[in-house]
């Protein structure tokens, strides 16, 4: 391989595939609770565009020369903290309640402040998903602890 991107690459599409096999395993949903759609469909979306995106990372990393970075930005490390709030803050206050809040602290943490572009992630993101997921696939989030203790 004469570029990172490319090793990295195979190993996500490695990723995909160990995941793709294990998804084989997943148990029948009841009719009543599948929401129109199996149990498989969106961890094998994920997974199919994981692998497209991973496979122009392998095309785009063969015409590339080799490249030596010594560090690893201070932005990778505050991206996956943000990630890794965004997953614990899921189950506490719902999915359209973080996505907006990662719209709007991730742009910032990359260094973005246009904040009408910002706001207009932060609405169109969960809006978007909403449309697609809820009113389109019939699928329906989890509301969180906190909105949950409300009702």
């Amino acid at each position: 391989m004469r570029h990172q991107d490319s090793l990295i690459g195979v190993c996500l599409i490695a990723f995909c595939a160990f995941v793709l096999w294990l998804t084989t395993g997943f148990d029948e949903v009841p009719a009543m609770l599948s929401q129109n759609v199996p149990p498989t469909f969106f961890p094998r979306l994920v997974l199919a565009i994981i692998a497209a995106l991973s496979a122009v990372l392998v095309l785009k990393g063969l015409r590339k020369e080799r490249q030596r970075h010594e560090r690893i930005e201070r932005s990778v490390f505050v991206t996956a903290a943000i990630i890794a709030v965004a997953g614990v803050l899921l189950s506490f206050v719902g999915t359209f309640v973080t996505l907006c809040l990662v719209a709007i602290v991730l742009p910032l943490a990359w260094g973005e402040r246009r904040k009408h572009l910002i706001g207009a992630l932060a609405l169109g993101v969960p809006v978007g998903v909403y449309v697609v997921f809820t009113l389109a696939l019939g699928v329906r989030f989890p509301a969180g602890r906190l909105f949950e203790a409300m009702l």
